[in-house]
Order: C-alpha cells, then sequence, then structure tokens
C-alpha cells in the first residue's frame, strides 16, 4: 500500500480589498436609511430595527481587519449589496472555474506537473456555482488531466474532507495522484446586510496536490486523516435550487445565511479538538511533539481556544498562525491559504496538523511531517 503525501499546494486572493471602516460605512448607510424608512413602523413594534456595525465590533468579534473580494462595488453599494458578476456564455469558462484556476496553475508549477499528470480532481469547496456538470469536470477539462472527476461540498471543512478521500484512493491504488480545488467565492453567499454576518466573508481559491510517495524528495507524508460529523443546523445557508420552488409559493422569501453564533462557538471548539486528536492519537503523535497547527479561520476566539486544545499550550504566532486580519473567513481554502503562507520555515522530520471545521457540524484533520 503506498503512502500519501502532498506535494504542493497553491492559492490566491483577488487584488480587490474592503477594510472594516469601508464596509462599516456602506452598512451603516443601509442601516440607517431602512430606519428612517421604517420610523413609524419601529416605534410601533412592528419592524425591528436594524442595528449600526462599527470596525472595533467586527475585530472583537471576529479578529478581521480587511477581506480580499471578487467583486467589490457591488457589495459597498446599499442598494445591491452584493457582488455583481456577469453571467458568461456557455462555451466560456465559467467564473468559479476560473476563479479556481489561478490557484491550480502555481500548484501544478510548483510540483513540477503538467494537468495531464493529474489522474483525479476533485473540487471541495462549500458551494459551487451549478448543480451539474460538475465544477470538477471542467476543471479537468481545462487542464487537460486524466481519470475521474466530481464535486464535494462540506462547508468550511471541504479542502481536508477531499484531503481525507484523496488519500483513501491513493492508498488503495485507485489514483495516483489526485488535484483537490477549493475555490470559495462566498461574498456572493454572504447577506452584507445584516449585521451578525456582514463583516464575516472574503474571497480566495486555494489547491492541493496529493500522490502516491514515488521516492521523490520533498512534500509532507500524510501521516493520517481523520473526517467526523455532527449534525447541527445552527449554521446554514440555504441558497439552492428548490428556492425557484419556494418563492412560487411565497414571493418575497429569500433564502439566507444565518448562525447561532455563541451555539456554534461552543460546540465546534469542543468538537474540532477531538476529531484533530484521533489521527494524532492514531500514529502516537503527542501534543508535544507537533511543531504547527493550521486552522480553518473561523474567528480568532475559535482559533485561540482550538489550537490551546490539540496542542495543550496556549497559541501563539508560532505554533497556530492566524490569517484571519488580512483574509478574513475564506471557508474551506483558509487552511489550505495558511499552510501554505506559514510551513516553508519547518525543517524535515517536524510534524503539523491541519484542522478544519463548518456547518454540518464537519470537521477534517490531517497530521502531516515535512519531508
Amino acid at each position: 500500500m503506498p503512502n500519501c503525501l502532498i506535494r504542493s499546494t497553491g492559492y490566491w486572493v483577488p487584488p480587490n480589498v474592503i477594510d472594516n471602516d469601508e464596509l462599516v460605512a456602506s452598512y451603516n448607510a443601509y442601516a440607517a436609511r431602512f430606519n428612517a424608512q421604517h420610523a413609524d413602523a419601529i416605534a410601533a413594534g412592528e419592524v425591528e430595527e436594524v442595528p449600526l456595525s462599527s470596525a472595533d465590533f467586527i475585530v472583537n468579534a471576529s479578529g478581521i481587519h480587511r477581506r480580499h473580494v471578487f467583486e467589490k462595488d457591488g457589495i459597498l453599494d446599499i442598494d445591491r449589496m452584493v457582488p455583481q458578476i456577469a453571467p458568461r456564455p456557455i462555451e466560456d469558462v465559467s467564473t468559479q472555474a476560473e476563479f479556481a484556476l489561478k490557484s491550480i496553475r502555481p500548484a501544478l508549477e510548483k510540483a513540477g506537473y503538467d494537468g495531464s499528470e493529474i489522474d483525479g480532481v476533485i473540487v471541495a469547496s462549500s458551494a459551487q456555482q451549478r448543480n451539474f456538470p460538475g465544477l470538477a469536470c471542467e476543471i479537468q477539462e481545462q487542464i487537460g488531466a486524466n481519470g475521474f472527476s466530481f464535486d464535494l461540498t462540506m462547508a468550511c471543512a471541504s479542502a481536508l474532507y477531499g484531503l481525507h478521500i484523496a488519500n483513501s484512493m491513493i492508498k488503495a491504488g485507485e489514483a495516483r495522484r489526485i488535484l483537490i480545488s477549493s475555490p470559495e467565492i462566498m461574498t456572493c453567499i454572504n447577506v452584507h446586510s445584516r449585521r451578525e454576518v456582514h463583516f464575516i466573508f472574503g474571497d480566495a481559491s486555494a489547491a492541493m496536490i496529493v500522490e502516491a510517495d514515488d521516492g521523490r524528495p520533498g512534500g509532507w507524508d500524510v501521516l493520517g486523516t481523520h473526517a467526523e460529523n455532527k449534525w447541527s443546523s445552527a449554521l446554514r445557508s440555504d441558497f439552492g435550487f428548490i428556492n425557484i420552488a419556494e418563492r412560487q409559493v411565497e414571493p418575497d422569501y429569500e433564502p439566507h445565511l444565518d448562525q447561532d453564533g455563541h451555539r456554534v462557538f461552543k460546540d465546534v471548539v469542543g468538537f474540532a479538538p477531538v476529531v484533530a486528536r484521533n489521527p494524532m492519537d492514531k500514529i502516537g503523535l503527542a501534543p508535544e511533539g507537533v511543531r504547527r497547527t493550521w486552522l480553518h479561520q473561523a474567528n480568532i476566539r475559535m482559533v485561540d481556544m482550538i489550537a490551546k486544545r490539540i496542542l495543550g499550550r496556549d497559541r501563539t504566532e508560532e505554533n497556530a498562525p492566524a490569517i484571519l486580519h488580512e483574509y478574513g473567513n475564506t471557508s474551506s481554502s483558509s487552511v489550505v491559504m495558511n499552510f501554505e503562507l506559514h510551513s516553508d520555515d519547518m525543517a524535515a522530520g517536524e510534524t503539523g496538523v491541519m484542522c478544519a471545521f463548518g456547518a454540518g457540524y464537519g470537521v477534517g484533520a490531517v497530521a502531516v511531517r515535512k519531508r
């Protein structure tokens, strides 16, 4: 049974940036207008007042200072508050596939591979822009890969669920080299008119190339993986193909992104470290033997507490780096970005743990060792 390794990673973020002050100015302008327009109904208790936001509120709630976004003007326009992305002819490369390729091509280049040397493509992200054909099939065609391809959706844990599956397939001899792509245009899902969530997401694309060990130096040995779920609807996005049917019954229905933040925090902080410790326990890797953990960037308090429970010591930027301040929550791509940005300094033989957690609740974890 061949060993599995991560040969290379890649990531890309759009150049457009929205800082907290810009986002708050837009949101507060929307809130002020709404409250003025509905002043009588608010006074009568018939409509809830829209609360104002602030940069301090965002930083205290999340640790986020800015985020990179695919399209900026539509988000900040209080008459829209969603990205404005033009539809493309069906013969053109889709928006999300093109977005994915911006991180796939650097990963291929670093690995020294052509797309034809890939024999499996897994698109692992929170959402794909269409139901079918699969985004993975389109990416497979674009890079000239062979073999199979499929889409996988497990919210913010998607990339590590993809790695968990790829690891099993490679060890079983079903594939030799698999591309895992996580293109996340989360600002299209976000509801920028709700104070609880208006600041959370940024956009980013990440990729991993995972392969059977052929003795070539470099890369990261995959020592163990684990994925586990506990059902919860405390964090949800209701966007989907049934919405058009729902609107036939209730024309004003708007699918929404929603979360019970306190419940999610409590549940996931307790659950994620247990899943992360699973592959560690299986290989006898003690917390003190872990040089670094790369975590999904949900919010800074979750990163602090989950890191401490995995490592058995307080989080520092050395043992569990955070990238929230610059990129916000980029869903499944964040753990791969974090890994690439903060792994070059590790020495051969040192070990680390990647852990991602999100709606579902789904948690994925992998223990790796630098070769």
